[in-house]
């Protein structure tokens, strides 16, 4: 996990976006802040098999140009939180093929790389348009 979170960095890193670590209160939401071109991390997240997802989802709301703040609140309620989600795993697909990750089954990489059960029909429509990359 530790690679793939400075592969994420590193990526922020060369998009001029900032990162901060901030070890909060487990409910406490990362989030982008757009003006400051900045993500601010919880590394005290309940889940921490979901902070590379998170990592990437903020640095998907930069990315695509979302103003203002933006939490991370584990839904997908609106069309730019369901973007951000879609970046982070394109993001994490990259890095998990750069490593030459192999996965029979789209949960054994959802479990491996932290992503998300809502994300579940997303992987799979991954996986079909990959099918040559991963296996």
């Amino acid at each position: 996990m530790n690679d793939l979170i400075q592969y994420l960095f590193d990526f922020a890193f060369s998009q001029d976006i900032g990162y901060l670590l901030v070890p909060a209160d487990e409910d406490y939401s990362s989030f982008a802040n757009k003006t400051k071109k900045l993500i601010i991390i919880n590394t005290n997240w309940k889940n921490k098999a979901e902070l590379p997802f998170i990592i990437g989802h903020e640095i998907g709301h930069l990315i695509d140009g979302d103003q203002g703040i933006s939490r991370y609140c584990g839904t997908a309620l609106t069309s730019k939180e369901r973007h951000a989600d879609l970046y982070s795993l394109n993001l994490i697909f990259d890095y998990a093929t750069k490593q030459y990750d192999c996965y029979e089954e789209p949960s054994q990489f959802m479990q491996a790389y932290g992503i998300p059960n809502r994300m579940y029909n997303d992987v799979v429509n991954l996986f079909r348009n990959n099918d040559d990359l991963l296996f």
